[in-house]
């Protein structure tokens, strides 16, 4: 994995796992921006991320994302982790909450190959990321599982349609991030420890786990149109 001096942006880089493929690929020498919504957020990353370049960029709103890769330039690789992401039943759920879920699963990528790809160098590769709804679907995860599979089903039919550009995507089981944070300490705790007796692994994920495969996705050659599952056996249990 030789990423030295190349330019990686990361949509969704302020937190997470997006925080962690960032700071991933600086220790590895390459050159990395992190965009996202909110100026407080990135403000807070890059005090927390030394070199790291930061854009305010909402990927999922057109004229945001046009602005955003009009700033930037040029790159070598794009990782979108961005979501905004809600947990109820679909006949309960209001639309401003989808409308919000659209816009950073459905319409972050649509943007980013309609305004982006222009950007891309060539050699450059894309990760996208669903999760592991796609395919184990529960009560309240409807949308979820709805916009994760349509990422999944987008990345197979990206990597012929843009090709030799190589698209990928990641599908992450439950990772200890901010985005428990809806939890109180104790049950998330009790939460994490239920669940890692019942996976192969016997732990939960964390964000360095998907940096690692991510850095993987986005510079092995050979890789395009694939979901890379790293849920811990989530997918077996």
């Amino acid at each position: 994995m030789d990423i030295k001096g190349k330019h990686l942006v990361v949509a969704g880089g302020s937190s997470g796992i997006g925080f962690a493929t960032a700071q991933h690929a600086l220790e590895h020498g390459a050159r990395v921006t992190i965009a996202g919504r909110t100026e407080e957020k990135l403000a807070d990353a890059s005090r927390r991320l030394e070199g790291v370049a930061t854009l305010q960029m909402d990927l999922g709103d057109a004229a945001s994302a046009a602005a955003g890769f009009k700033k930037l330039g040029s790159f070598d690789y794009f990782v979108s982790t961005a979501a905004d992401l809600t947990y109820a039943p679909l006949a309960e759920m209001k639309r401003d909450a989808i409308d919000r879920m659209l816009a950073g699963k459905f319409w972050g990528p649509i943007n980013l190959v309609q305004l982006g790809l222009p950007n891309l160098r060539v050699g450059g590769s894309i990760l996208l990321f669903s999760g592991l709804a796609a395919d184990r679907p529960a009560p309240g995860t409807s949308m979820v599982s709805a916009l994760n599979a349509g990422v999944e089903g987008l990345v197979r039919a990206l990597s012929v349609e843009l090709a030799p550009v190589r698209v990928n995507a990641i599908s992450p089981g439950v990772v200890e991030t901010e985005g428990w944070s809806f939890m109180d300490a104790e049950s998330r705790s009790g939460f994490f420890s239920d669940l890692a007796t019942k996976l192969p692994v016997r732990r939960t994920g964390t964000p360095a786990d998907l940096a690692d495969a991510a850095l993987f996705a986005l510079t092995n050659p050979y890789l395009t149109g694939e979901v890379l599952h790293v849920n811990g056996g989530g997918s077996l249990t």
